[in-house]
């Protein structure tokens, strides 16, 4: 294959850096110190923290990208992304949250609610600088998903094109298959709004930020098994639990996984649903099991090595890149070129799909 130009592309995970006092202005005086904030001491060591409503993080210092900009400015400024955007090279970029991923592990559902509803208002003003270049994900927390839906049209009437909830239900919450949460599946297959799984908003903790070295030792198997259960979640509630056949219009976008795990996974799909579907005592689903994957499920990749062995597998049309700009690991400049170079062993078509056409399809763009 050759590296020829690439014309257009499109983020399809990208952030924002919030302000880390948005909540406390918006929320302080209703909820007290139970308002995630920031915190200037923690188990007696003082520094730059943030209460999620129920963990601390340490606060990274990163204030500049790889190349010298001011990555966090770029986070929260929309003038100073809409530059960095025409810098490298970047069409559109899809817009995830960040200090938003760690706070949907909160087990205090009454101020996660309200603060996902004080982010996705700074987000829609955020986006709103460019809403043709800057595209708003909304956070929808699901311990109420009657609520939820609420929270889902209230953002879709004003031109967010999808939703990011927890990566798993949230603890105390029955599973994803459990029936009370179909009218949320309902509506979101039903205005077509792509609703993603994104890694770091499940049920283990982001090792970069732990506070004490004492917990960072465990970083390296807590980071595994995070990135580890988008299979968990997926095999028991989305496909084997029934979800995909109850809703065979919803889209399921699983974002910052990588996709290297994807041709192990199929496997084992396959294995359960043909050697121990009766030990198992599996539910029946309408399709083969790994086809959900091809077919229903799209996959976020950013620099994955072995992007190559595993888009054959699963198909082009199911891979949206996308950036993870501010983030440290993040294409900064130049993109098309070392895009082009990324994907160099794919065919224009599918190149152009995975790096733009599939984010325009899903999103509506």
């Amino acid at each position: 294959m050759t590296e020829q130009p690439i014309a257009r592309v499109i983020s399809a995970d990208s952030h924002v850096m919030e302000p880390p006092d948005l909540w406390w202005n918006a929320l302080g005086k209703r909820f007290g110190e139970r308002t995630p904030r920031l915190i200037e001491e923690w188990q007696g060591e003082s520094g730059r923290f943030f209460y999620t409503g129920g963990q601390v993080r340490r606060l990274m210092d990163i204030e500049k990208d790889t190349e010298g900009r001011d990555a966090i400015e770029a986070g929260y400024l929309p003038e100073k992304r809409i530059a960095f955007q025409h810098d490298a090279g970047v069409s559109v970029e899809i817009i995830y949250t960040s200090a938003m991923l760690a706070q949907l592990r909160s087990p205090d559902a009454e101020v996660l609610q309200a603060a996902a509803m004080v982010y996705n208002d700074w987000l829609y003003d955020f986006c709103a600088y460019d809403s043709h270049r800057l595209v708003p994900i909304a956070v929808i927390p699901m311990h109420d998903p009657t609520w939820a839906v609420g929270e889902l049209d209230r953002n879709l009437a004003r031109g967010f094109r999808g939703a990011m909830i927890n990566l798993g239900a949230p603890v105390g919450r029955p599973a994803y298959r459990d029936p009370r949460y179909d009218q949320f599946w309902a509506r979101a297959a039903e205005a077509g709004t792509p609703i993603t799984l994104h890694s770091g908003s499940g049920g283990f903790d982001d090792p970069f930020h732990f506070a004490t070295d004492a917990e960072r030792e465990e970083g390296p198997g807590i980071l595994i098994s995070g990135y580890n259960e988008i299979m968990v979640v997926l095999a028991n509630d989305f496909i084997f639990g029934g979800i995909l056949d109850r809703h065979p219009a919803l889209k399921l976008v699983c974002s910052e996984f990588e996709i290297s795990w994807i041709p192990y996974f199929m496997y084992r799909l396959e294995q359960m649903q043909d050697a121990m579907a009766h030990r198992l005592r599996l539910r029946r689903v309408a399709e083969r099991a790994p086809d959900y994957m091809r077919r229903r499920v799209w996959h976020g990749v950013i620099d994955d090595r072995h992007a190559m062995l595993t888009i054959p597998a699963v198909g082009a049309s199911q891979v949206l890149w996308g950036s993870d700009y501010p983030h440290v690991r993040s294409i900064t400049t130049d993109t098309p070129r070392v895009l082009a170079r990324h994907f160099r062993d794919l065919n224009d078509a599918d190149r152009d799909a995975v790096v733009a056409g599939n984010a325009a399809s899903l999103y509506q763009l």
